[in-house]
C-alpha cells in the first residue's frame, strides 16, 4: 500500500517543486516497473564538508528511454529533499503534473500531463538537498579523524550497496540498470574530491571551492557508484605493463607511512588477476581507501574504481605488523579486485544472484593470490572458508545459492555465509572437478561472453563452463554443466558421503544424504551430482580429480579402489562431508596418530571437522570424533588447528552453562594445545611466517590459562601499565596474554585501560585493547566498562564489540548483557550505533543461549528490537536446545577418557 506525502501542486505544470497526491496504480511489487530505464546519468554534487557544514546540495540529469506508453516515471528516492523537477526531450521542457513518494518501496514517482511513448528518449532533471549526518554508515555519509594537532577532521564518503545509492541522489537503483555516469564534485580547496573515474579537470570557484569534473564512467550499477570527499594523504604507483593503471591507497595523514604494502600487493593482484582470466582492467586508475574501522559497517567495498576498506584491512605498518597481517591486506585487496570483474564488469541480473560476485570474489581472492603472492600459502587458507560454509549449511532453514527476495530488508541479509563461503567453496569444487585449466578456460569464456552486455544470471555461467568442459570432455557425454552444477546453486544444504567396504574386498559402496546439524523428523529426499576423489596407498591419480560422479536419485554406487589407507575427497576439493563405515575409522585414526604427515594437512583439517559434526548430528560416536580430535597433541600446523579450534569454541559455547563440563574441557584443550606453545612461543618473531604466528594465537588462546610462562609474562604487563598509568596493546598475542589475567586485576587496574583507550587512536591498537579489556568477568568491572560504552570515547562500532565480547567471553558477562538488553527500551538509540550492525549482534547472542530460559529471553528481546531476524533466531535456539538434550552427557563422557 501506498505510504504518500501530499501536497501543493504548481500551477505552472513544466516543473514541479512540491509532490502532489495523484493515484494511477498500485505496486503489487518492490520492483520497478522499468517502464523507462536510465541510459546516462550527469551529477553534480556540491559539499561544505571541509567547513563541519554536512548539508549537501545536488543535481542529477537522467538520460531515460521509454519502454512502453505511460504518464508516470518510477525511479528510487529516500532521504533526498526533492527542490525541483524537470523533464526534457530534445531539450524543449515537458509539462509535469507532480511527484509523489511510496514510501514502503522507497519509489518516486513522477506523474506527466502528456504520454510518454515507447522509443522515446527524456532527461529527468532533479535538484535535491541531503545530508552527511547519519547514523547507518551507508548512503553518502560523514567519517572523521583526528590529526596530529588534535582537531577533528571531517570527511564525505559512500557506501551504496546493497540498496544506498538512493537515498544519496535519486536513481534507478536495481543491480541489473547498467549506465555511464559524469560525476562533477565541489569542495574546499584543501580537499580533495575523488569518484570512480579519473579526474578530467578542476575549476577553481568563486567562493573558496573547486569543482573537480571526472571523466565518464563505464557502464555500471547505482550501487557501485562512489564518491570521497576529504584531505586524505595518498601513496601512487604507475604500473605501465601490458596497459598503463595508476594505482593509489588513501588514507588520514597520520597513516601515510603504512600505504607501500597496500599499493604494492594492489598492482600484483591487479596484473596477475588480468593474466589469469585473459582480460583488462576497464580503467586507468583504482584507488584503495582507508576508512576508519568505527565509521565503516562493511569489512570492504569493490567500488569500480574507488575500492573502500576499514583501515584495520588495508594499513601495514611494517614496523609493528608480520605477516599475517601481509596475508590480510592481499585477501582483500584480492577479493575486491576480484570484483572489479565478478560484479562490476559481469553484474548480476537480479540479487538472487548474488553468488556470483560474491563467490567469485571469495574463491579468487585466495586463488588468484597464488600467483601475484606465492609465499603466503594462500590456497590452504581456503580451509576455514569451506568449514564455515559446511556448517552453515547445515541448518534446515538456510536458503539455496540462488534465491530471490525483493525488499531492501531481505536483500540485506542476502550477504551472508551462502552468498560468500558457500558459493565460494562450490566454485572451488569445480574448479578441480573440471580441472583447473579448463575451469579457468570456461570462467574466460563467461567473461568474453558477457562483458559487453555486462548483466548475467547463473546461466550464462553453466552455458560458458558447458563449452570449456566439452571442448576438453571433462563430463560424462550424458551429463551437462547445468545439470550438475545447478544441483548445487538451486537447492539448500550440502550431502555428507557414506563409504562401505564390503567385507576385505577391494569394492567400496557409496551412499548420500543430506547432512542436518540436528536430526529431522522427515528424512530428506535431496540429492546431488557429486564428484567423488580418493586417494589410496596405491593410487594417488584421483586425489584431486574426480574418479566418478555420484549421481542424484541412486541410493547407492559401488566403485572398486585398489590399495590401503583409503581417504574420499583427499584436500577436500568436494563440498561435501565424509563419513566412513568403523573400521575405516580405526585405520585413519591409526594413521592420523602414527603418521599423521602422510595425510595431507587439508585433509586432517577436513577429518576434524567431519568427525565432530558427525557426532553432533548422531550420524557417529562422540568416541571416533575424539580419536581424530586428540591427534592434535602432536600438531603444529595453522590449517588443522584453525578447523580444531572452531570446532572447540562450538564445544564451549554448548557447555559453559555446566560449569564442571566447561572446567573439564578446559583442560583438555590446555593440553592439546601444549606444544604449540612450546613450538611457538609466548610472543611475535621478527620475520615469521603467518602461519607461525597464527597457530601461536591458538597456543595462547587455549593453553596459556594453565601455563605459568603466560602467567609470568602478563604480570610483567601488568606491572608496567601500573608504573606508567597506560597501557598499550600492539599485537593480538599481548590481547591474548593479558585476557587471561584480567580476572586478577583491580577497579583502578580497569580505570587505566579504559584513560589509555582514550589516547589511543590507531584503529587496530584499539581493537586490541577493546578485545582485551572486555575479558574482564568479574560483574563490577563489567558494569564499569559497559557503563563507559555511554561515553564519546567508544565509537559505535566499538560500543557492539564490546558488548558481543562480553557475552562471549564468560556466562557472567552473557547474564549481564541479557540484563541490560532487556532493561533498554531501544539500545540502538540509547547507545547510538548501527542497526544492521546490532542485529547481527542478536544472531550471534542467540548463538550462546543454551538453556530455555536464556532463550525465551533472547527470543523476546529480537521481537521486540529485531523481528526481521526472528524467524533464524528461533531456529538457532530450537538448534542450540536440541544439543544439549541429545549430546551434553556424551560429550562429557568422551572428555572424561582423554583428560
Amino acid at each position: 500500500m501506498w505510504k504518500i506525502f501530499a501536497l501543493l501542486a504548481l500551477s505552472v505544470n513544466i516543473c514541479v517543486s512540491s509532490p502532489v497526491v495523484r493515484t494511477q496504480r498500485e505496486f503489487s511489487t518492490y520492483r520497478l516497473p522499468n517502464t523507462t530505464v536510465p541510459t546516462h546519468y550527469n551529477l553534480y554534487l556540491d559539499t561544505d564538508v571541509h567547513l563541519g557544514v554536512f548539508e549537501y546540495t545536488g543535481n542529477v540529469k537522467i538520460s531515460i528511454r521509454v519502454l512502453e506508453d505511460i504518464k508516470q516515471i518510477v525511479l528510487h528516492s529516500v532521504r533526498n529533499e526533492i527542490q525541483r523537477i524537470q523533464l526534457f526531450t530534445n531539450q524543449l521542457p515537458v509539462p509535469v503534473q507532480g511527484f509523489e513518494f511510496d514510501v514502503d518501496k522507497e519509489f518516486l514517482i513522477v506523474n506527466t500531463n502528456v504520454w510518454l511513448h515507447a522509443g522515446e528518449s527524456y532527461v529527468l532533471d532533479i535538484d535535491f538537498t541531503n545530508s552527511l549526518e547519519r547514523n547507518d554508515q551507508a548512503g553518502f555519509y560523514l567519517s572523521s579523524y583526528v590529526n596530529d594537532a588534535g582537531e577533528t577532521k571531517f570527511l564525505g564518503v559512500t557506501q551504496f550497496e546493497s540498496c544506498d545509492a538512493r537515498s544519496s541522489f535519486p536513481c534507478y537503483d536495481e543491480p541489473g540498470l547498467k549506465t555511464t555516469y559524469d560525476v562533477r564534485i565541489a569542495c574546499g580547496l584543501e580537499y580533495t574530491a575523488k569518484s570512480n573515474a579519473p579526474a578530467a579537470g578542476i575549476q577553481i570557484l568563486s567562493n573558496g571551492k573547486k569543482l573537480t569534473t571526472f571523466q565518464r564512467s563505464p557502464r555500471m550499477q547505482t550501487y557501485l557508484v562512489a564518491f570521497l570527499v576529504s584531505d586524505f594523504a595518498n601513496e601512487r604507483e604507475v604500473s605501465k605493463e601490458p596497459h598503463q593503471v595508476a594505482v593509489s591507497t588513501l588514507a588520514r595523514p597520520t597513516a601515510r607511512h603504512a600505504l607501500t604494502y597496500s599499493v604494492d600487493a594492489s598492482v600484483k593482484f591487479l596484473r596477475e588477476m588480468e593474466k589469469y582470466f585473459d582480460q583488462s582492467y576497464a580503467m586507468t586508475k583504482i584507488d584503495n581507501v582507508a576508512v576508519a574501522n568505527n565509521d565503516f559497517a562493511a569489512g570492504a567495498m569493490e567500488n569500480w574504481g574507488l575500492v573502500t576498506y576499514r583501515e584495520s584491512t588495508i594499513l601495514f605498518d611494517p614496523e609493528i605488523h608480520g605477516e599475517a597481517t601481509q596475508l590480510s591486506v592481499v585477501g582483500i585487496v584480492g577479493h575486491e579486485y576480484t570484483h572489479q570483474f565478478f560484479g562490476n564488469l559481469l553484474a548480476p541480473k537480479w540479487w538472487s544472484y548474488l553468488w556470483l560476485n560474491e563467490g567469485f570474489a571469495r574463491f579468487y581472492q585466495y586463488y588468484v593470490s597464488e600467483f601475484s603472492h606465492p609465499e603466503l600459502n594462500m590456497r590452504e587458507r581456503f580451509a576455514g572458508v569451506r568449514t564455515t560454509a559446511l556448517n552453515t549449511d547445515a541448518s534446515a532453514t538456510v536458503r539455496p545459492m540462488t534465491h530471490y527476495v525483493e525488499t531492501t530488508a531481505e536483500i540485506s541479509r542476502l550477504f551472508d555465509n551462502i552468498a560468500y563461503a558457500k558459493s565460494a567453496s562450490v566454485l572451488r569444487m569445480f574448479n578441480y572437478a573440471l580441472t583447473e585449466k579448463t575451469f579457468q578456460k570456461g570462467i574466460r569464456y563467461y567473461v568474453q561472453q558477457n562483458k559487453d552486455n555486462g548483466v548475467v544470471e547463473e546461466q550464462d555461467l553453466f552455458n560458458s563452463l558447458q563449452q570449456a568442459a566439452a571442448e576438453d570432455v571433462r563430463l560424462p557425454l550424458s551429463l551437462t554443466m547445468n545439470e550438475v552444477f545447478s544441483s548445487w546453486s538451486n537447492q539448500a544444504g550440502a550431502p555428507a558421503v557414506t563409504v562401505t567396504r564390503v567385507g576385505t574386498t577391494n569394492e567400496y559402496l557409496f551412499s548420500q544424504e543430506r547432512f542436518f546439524n540436528t536430526p529431522q523428523d522427515n528424512p530428506s529426499t535431496q540429492s546431488w551430482w557429486i564428484p567423488i576423489s580418493f586417494t589410496s596407498s596405491s593410487n594417488a591419480e584421483y586425489e584431486t580429480r574426480v574418479a566418478f560422479w555420484m549421481p542424484p536419485g541412486v541410493s547407492e554406487v559401488s566403485y572398486r579402489i585398489d590399495g590401503d589407507q583409503v581417504l574420499i575427497n583427499p584436500q577436500a576439493t568436494g563440498y561435501y562431508r565424509v563419513n566412513y563405515d568403523p573400521e575405516m575409522w580405526a585405520s585413519i585414526i591409526r594413521d592420523l596418530h602414527e603418521n599423521p604427515n602422510t595425510i595431507h594437512k587439508l585433509s586432517r583439517s577436513q577429518l576434524i571437522d567431519d568427525s565432530m559434526q558427525l557426532a553432533h548430528a548422531g550420524k557417529l560416536d562422540y568416541d571416533t570424533a575424539f580419536k581424530v580430535m586428540d591427534y592434535l597433541r602432536e600438531e603444529v600446523e595453522y590449517v588443522p588447528w584453525e578447523t580444531a579450534a572452531y570446532n572447540l569454541d562450538y564445544l564451549h559455547r554448548m557447555l559453559r552453562s555446566d560449569k564442571k563440563a566447561s572446567e573439564s574441557l578446559e583442560n583438555y584443550v590446555a593440553d592439546l594445545a601444549k606444544k604449540l606453545l612450546s613450538t611457538y612461543g609466548l610472543e611475535p618473531v621478527k620475520g615469521e611466517s603467518a602461519n607461525a604466528e597464527e597457530a601461536r594465537l591458538f597456543g595462547l588462546k587455549w593453553a596459556c590459562k594453565k601455563d605459568e610462562r603466560c602467567r609470568a609474562k602478563t604480570n610483567e604487563k601488568i606491572n608496567r601499565m601500573r608504573k606508567r598509568s597506560t597501557l598499550e596493546i600492539n599485537s593480538k598475542s599481548e590481547q591474548l596474554l593479558m585476557c587471561h589475567q584480567l580476572r586478577y586485576i583491580n577497579q583502578l587496574d580497569i580505570v587505566t585501560m579504559v584513560d589509555s583507550l582514550r589516547m589511543t587512536r590507531d584503529d587496530r591498537s584499539r581493537g586490541y585493547l577493546i578485545d582485551a579489556l572486555s575479558c574482564v568477568e568479574d560483574k563490577s568491572s563489567i558494569n564499569y566498562v559497559l557503563n563507559s560504552l555511554r561515553l564519546k570515547d567508544f565509537k559505535a562500532n566499538e560500543k557492539l564489540q564490546v558488548i558481543q565480547n562480553i557475552f562471549q567471553n564468560s556466562v557472567e558477562g552473557f547474564d549481564i548483557i541479557m540484563e541490560l538488553l532487556n532493561t533498554s527500551t531501544n539500545i540502538v538509540e540509547d547507545l547510538n550505533v548501527n542497526r544492521r550492525a546490532f542485529h547481527e549482534i542478536l544472531e550471534n547472542l542467540a548463538e550462546f543461549a543454551t538453556d530455555t530460559e536464556s532463550a525465551a529471553q533472547v527470543m523476546a528481546i529480537v521481537e521486540r528490537e529485531a523481528p526481521v531476524i526472528s524467524a533464524d533466531v528461533r531456529t538457532k535456539l530450537s538448534e542450540n536446545r536440541s544439543w544439549i538434550e541429545r549430546n551434553s552427557a556424551a560429550v562429557i563422557e568422551a572428555l572424561h577418557k582423554y583428560l
